[in-house]
């Protein structure tokens, strides 16, 4: 920066490093902002600002001021740089340029400043650095070569579907789509255009596209040029294609419905996978350079490939919605043609403007009534204590700790039907057939487009073995850590805790946290089983129901207001649940929820569910639950009937029952027998005794004589000890 006149005025300028005819003719300005501040203690009246090129590629432009008030700031913007269409149109190579700002007040130079610009060719993109949105206006569906591939693509049409019409979204059906993008891949399979490396610079510094012409008069193209004529090709037919980008490669896409992303770049992976995931099927992918000389792939091999790339997420640039581009006026490059005197544009035929159609009446909404507060019965205090919305629980919150073991598999529903059909898996650490070793899984796939575990892991599926993501001694220590977690459970509490979670909702507690949060969607009761000290863990299913996890659907409800119906009980397929119906069902609901997606893992952990009965009785059978006068009195918060407090004294007992009707299989002293007698007479008490008192027997007591006189008992404990103690001596002493 250059200061005039110790430095009276000082200007910020907002613009852009690189300017392309792509960026001219869609109105971008090559100056976004103009700030100018007054560091004088005076007004400066019939201040001059001018900005000149250094060469033709633009006119002069410039603009007086009428005052920049003493310690204050003007903005100007955006400038509107008169740049000469024919001269982006007619620039053969990249051309390096400089504009120039000056700032005059009463014929003295207050301020200048000079600025690197580079002018880029006619057929040169700016890269992701620069309006990558720009990629659109090369996406050429006008060019006489684009008809041509269309022409020939009709061909497989008809074969595949015996009707050759490219009607786009007309039938509603994605598989019609497909097939449509299948047949323009193929026809373009048929030139067999060799493919030219480039050197992978659309990142930073642009890149140079080989148009229709070039690319069918040289018969050579990379990743980014054979991916623009294929989405030229789908928009010529009127499907709405997509670019994506990433880390040194590009690869076209096509919506399968009728739809587009909110923005036209979209740099959220998720937005993608959630609509290519299994029964969402709404965008399909396809790798371009598959169709190159050499290559006989079909569209569904392309199609593999594509997605391999999206399996690492860190690579992924980001992807260009060619169809939202052009709402937002972002128009195809003209076709340019030779003439003896130049390069000649021919432009569009655009639809004219000046409807006089009468705008129709809109409706005025009245703003809703403000509350201060929502009211929470007692009722709903009780469901949410009992599911425990809050993040300390492993059910909205789980973590990768030493109490779950993620499995390398991810075809859930074939793991989950094997589990349902019966089939036992030996648990086995993940293999070590790519790691340390003189073999590069990094070469393998680049070669051969394929994850090198993959093969091996459905190998292993099928001979009954499942390969844990952790080593030989940390798969041990989890296993056994697991093992002994769910039987002291099942052996005190009564409840199974181990359970195979299925997928899980990657969900964010607001649109500014950056920490996300995983929630298992699916869980299915497991055992592990160890047979012997030597042979390992075996994991198999329980004679028990999968369940959905009540917890998140609440928490979801509760907190997002998103309610999700057909979950509970889980819908099913031929073979046990339809995983894919399930997972299908979220992705739904939360597809417009930026970052929030599925993911498609399965973990052995330990989930409670033990206050789960309790909720859903709560939940659907409060006004039975009402019924009862305890009850009713808690939801109330008063006594709803009369107690009445009076028990009988020890002496009274032979005056109230006969010998032959009170049932005591163990002895009992008079307190013990009170209580007895309050309890038959549908009393409402608390038995308070230290220990050794004999509170167990007189439970034991207590349910024998209620039995006797026709009554139902429940009986309620915190610990499995003390069930077995009541129920040993009941069958001790019951009458045979």
């Amino acid at each position: 920066m250059e200061s005039v006149e110790n430095q009276t005025i000082t200007c910020e300028w907002l613009r852009y490093d690189v300017l392309n005819y792509a960026m001219q003719q869609n109105f971008v300005p090559v100056v976004r902002k103009l700030t100018l501040v007054n560091h004088s203690s005076e007004d400066l009246h019939q201040v001059t600002v001018t900005i000149k090129p250094g060469t033709d590629f633009a006119a002069e432009w410039s603009k007086t001021l009428d005052v920049i008030p003493a310690g204050q700031s003007v903005e100007v913007g955006p400038v509107h740089l008169p740049v000469s269409g024919t001269f982006l149109a007619g620039l053969a190579e990249r051309l390096l340029d400089r504009l120039t700002l000056q700032v005059e007040h009463g014929g003295k130079l207050l301020y200048q400043e000079e600025s690197p610009v580079a002018i880029l060719a006619y057929d040169q993109w700016g890269g992701l650095a620069a309006m990558p949105e720009m990629v659109a206006a090369f996406v050429m569906p006008n060019h006489p070569a684009v008809a041509k591939v269309i022409h020939e693509a009709g061909a497989y049409l008809e074969k595949w579907t015996g009707n050759r019409s490219f009607d786009a979204y007309q039938s509603k059906n994605p598989n019609r789509v497909r097939h449509q993008a299948a047949a323009i891949y193929s026809a373009l399979r048929d030139y067999q255009i060799t493919y030219c490396v480039a050197p992978a610079s659309f990142e930073e510094r642009g890149q140079r596209v080989r148009l229709a012409d070039t690319l069918f008069g040289t018969r050579m193209g990379n990743c980014l040029d054979l991916s623009l004529f294929i989405a030229s090709c789908l928009e010529a037919v009127g499907l709405n294609p997509l670019i994506i980008f990433t880390d040194g490669h590009a690869f076209p896409g096509v919506w399968l419905v009728q739809e587009t992303f909110s923005e036209i770049i979209q740099d959220d992976i998720t937005m993608l996978t959630k609509r290519l995931a299994a029964g969402i099927h709404e965008i399909s992918i396809a790798e371009a350079t598959l169709m190159c000389a050499g290559n006989q792939a079909s569209y569904q091999d392309a199609e593999s490939v594509a997605l391999s790339y999206l399996a690492n997420p860190d690579s992924f640039l980001g992807l260009v919605d060619v169809k939202r581009a052009r709402a937002s006026s972002i128009r195809p490059l003209p076709i340019r043609i030779s003439t003896p005197e130049g390069w000649k544009i021919v432009e569009e035929d655009r639809p004219k403007p000046g409807s006089t159609e009468e705008p129709g009446e809109i409706t005025i909404l009245g703003r809703p009534a403000e509350v201060d507060a929502v009211a929470v019965s007692k009722q709903q205090m009780w469901e949410r204590k009992l599911l425990d919305l809050t993040l300390r629980n492993t059910l909205l919150n789980f973590r990768l700790t030493k109490a779950a073991m993620p499995i390398l598999y991810s075809r859930l529903g074939e793991l989950e039907d094997a589990l349902a059909e019966g089939r036992e898996f030996n648990l086995l650490s993940r293999p070590l057939d790519w790691e340390n070793t003189a073999r590069s899984a990094e070469l393998f796939h680049s070669i051969s487009k394929d994850d090198p575990l993959n093969t091996l892991l459905q190998e292993e599926f099928a001979n009954r073995r499942l390969r844990i993501d952790v080593g030989e001694r940390e798969l041990f220590d989890k296993a056994t850590h697991l093992y002994r977690s769910a039987r002291l459970s099942l052996e005190e509490n009564g409840a199974n805790t181990l359970y195979l979670a299925l997928g899980l909702l990657r969900w964010y507690e607001t649109t500014a946290s950056e920490m996300p949060r995983y929630a298992p969607i699916i869980l299915i009761p497991v055992d592990l089983v160890r047979k012997t000290s030597s042979s390992g863990y075996v994991l198999r299913a329980r004679d028990e129901e999968p369940q959905i996890n009540i917890t998140l659907l609440e928490m979801l409800r509760q907190d997002f207001g998103i309610s999700i119906g057909g979950l509970d009980p889980l819908p099913r397929d031929d073979k046990g649940i339809d995983i894919n119906g399930i997972f299908t069902t979220i992705r739904h609901v939360v597809m417009h929820l930026p970052r929030w997606d599925i993911v498609e893992s399965a973990y052995i952990g330990l989930f409670s569910f033990s206050r789960f009965v309790m909720w859903n009785d709560i939940r659907n059978r409060s006004a039975d639950l009402a019924k009862n006068k305890v009850v009713a009195s808690l939801i109330s918060g008063k006594l709803e009937w009369d107690p009445g407090m009076t028990f009988p004294e020890a002496d009274q007992l032979d005056e109230l029952y006969a010998p032959d009707e009170l049932l005591l299989p163990i002895s009992a002293d008079s307190s013990q027998m009170t209580a007895i007698s309050a309890a038959l007479q549908d009393k409402s008490f608390v038995l308070h005794g230290p220990p050794g008192t004999g509170k167990s027997q007189t439970i034991t007591n207590l349910i024998a004589a209620s039995l006797a006189h026709g009554k139902t008992v429940l009986f309620v404990a915190e610990k499995m000890a003390a069930l077995n103690v009541v129920q040993k001596r009941l069958e001790r002493y019951s009458l045979k």
